[in-house]
């Protein structure tokens, strides 16, 4: 059984020592159905009362900022009108916040090195960002008609429709070239070493400063300066292990130290964005499955507590990972102990991906499925809102596609006018208007900005604790 770190700290004051000692002795007795050594209820309940315990929060144009939003990997290399449809519907919906990828990554152009991407040459729509250029022997960017110019457009476009965007630098997997296209490019093999090679930290910084000091072409304005950009985000679900059979030579420590490196080096280019990691919220302790054992090198708690990341993320597809008779309601403990775990840092986090799978006939009608997916959808963005949490993000919306729509490959994909579309429409309405993290913000007397930024509580009064690991 994973091990729960001692984690009795400094006390502030009287009445922060006598719920500590409550929480204390009241764990040790404390056994989940499942067997699993949990945090007691009344603890977990304090520690995510606003009133006691006040969550941080997003912060935008001098107001907090709740939300709900979504994602979609496309918008940066589809045509315009697919492009535009997705914004629409997201703005139509309430969701204020759109994530997608910020990398499209091939081996060389005359083929002497490989694309990891399986699925012919690498490119998406006949368009890629970063290539290896032999004779250089350093990748190269390209920013034309077929490269940057089209995330361009979506940015551009998101900004016209209100919007803000999410933008991921890299992927844990081969999908888009990702973290896998940088080790083929310098001849490495253990995935791992991403985030330990010399040459390949270097490459990744120079893809970073291109991308944050690369101005728009049609906004004529650098990213760096756009407060349509939400965030940057380090990796989607960075692990130590990839695709393939991993290889000895990490620790919880490897990605932990990455992050500090690559977020403070994003902060001195960029000031004015925030910066989150991207993992999947896996823990070092608490709980008996995987999930909660530093799965491949992850250490949620550790990860965000990195001074230079501003916000948590973590991800939830309970039917994929495998946890249980009762994936939907073991999705509970999973919201509440990284909203606990938020609240220890003083920062916000963000339920980044999630999603209930449906199955659809050939007009794209749901057959299956959708009696599993909306209870949980209600449940959990309920549960995420009244726990004081300050965002949830659906995996994934999308939209047209020629005479048709974009077709539901993961079985998990939501579109404008469905069934869990009108569902999250109504929760969007309810973070923007009601959410208790944002009604309990603090007031904050700084000058308005563009920019998101994050507004911490002026206090906290119940105990947390912290994971243990190594």
């Amino acid at each position: 059984m994973s091990r729960l770190a001692p984690f009795l700290r400094r006390l502030a004051n009287v009445r922060e020592a006598a719920l500590g000692f409550y929480a204390f002795f009241s764990v040790l007795g404390v056994v989940c159905t499942t067997g699993c050594l949990r945090t007691p209820d009344r603890y977990a309940q304090s520690a995510l009362d606003v009133k006691v315990n006040p969550p941080a929060t997003f912060e935008l144009n001098g107001e907090p900022f709740c939300f709900v939003g979504s994602n979609n990997y496309y918008l940066g290399y589809q045509p315009k009108p697919m492009v535009d449809d997705v914004l629409k519907s997201a703005r139509e919906l309430g969701f204020p916040v759109i994530r997608t990828w910020g990398f499209i990554d091939i081996g060389s152009l005359d083929g002497s090195v490989p694309h990891i991407d399986p699925y012919g040459d690498g490119k998406k729509n006949d368009t890629y960002y970063q290539y290896w250029d032999p004779k250089a022997r350093r990748p190269a960017y390209n920013d034309g008609d077929d490269g940057l110019k089209r995330l361009d457009y979506a940015m551009a476009k998101a900004g016209e429709n209100g919007l803000k965007v999410i933008v991921v630098l890299t992927n844990n997997w081969y999908d888009f070239g990702g973290m896998d296209q940088y080790l083929a490019w310098f001849g490495r093999k253990a995935h791992h070493e991403f985030y330990t090679a010399p040459e390949v930290k270097g490459a990744y910084k120079d893809w970073v400063t291109h991308l944050v000091t690369h101005v728009n072409s049609v906004t004529g304005k650098a990213y760096r300066d756009d407060p349509t950009i939400f965030a940057w985000e380090l990796g989607n679900e960075p692990r130590c292990k990839g695709t393939g059979p991993g290889s000895p030579g990490w620790t919880t420590k490897t990605i932990v130290s990455w992050v500090e490196e690559m977020s403070a080096f994003i902060k001195k280019l960029d000031p004015n964005h925030m910066v989150s990691v991207g993992d999947e919220g896996f823990l070092n302790g608490g709980g008996d499955h995987w999930t909660y054992k530093a799965n491949d090198g992850v250490d949620h708690a550790a990860l965000t507590a990195v001074p230079t990341i501003d916000f948590g993320t973590y991800h939830m597809y309970p039917e994929d990972w495998g946890v249980g008779s009762y994936p939907f309601q073991w999705a509970d403990g999973w919201i509440k102990d990284h909203e606990v775990i938020a609240r220890d840092l003083g920062k916000p986090t963000v339920l980044e991906e999630y999603g209930v799978k449906v199955i659809r006939d050939d007009s794209g009608a749901i057959t299956k499925g959708l009696d599993k997916r909306l209870p949980s959808y209600k449940r959990w963005n309920d549960l995420v809102l009244r726990s004081g949490g300050n965002a949830t993000m659906v995996w994934m919306l999308a939209g047209i596609e020629n005479a048709g729509v974009y077709k539901d490959y993961d079985h998990y994909t939501v579109y404008r006018g469905d069934e869990s579309a009108i569902l999250l429409n109504d929760f969007a309405k309810r973070f923007a208007a009601a959410a208790p993290a944002c009604q309990a913000a603090p007031k904050d007397e700084g000058a308005k900005s563009a920019f998101v930024r994050v507004r911490r509580p002026l206090g906290k009064v119940a105990l947390s604790w912290s994971y243990g690991g190594g």
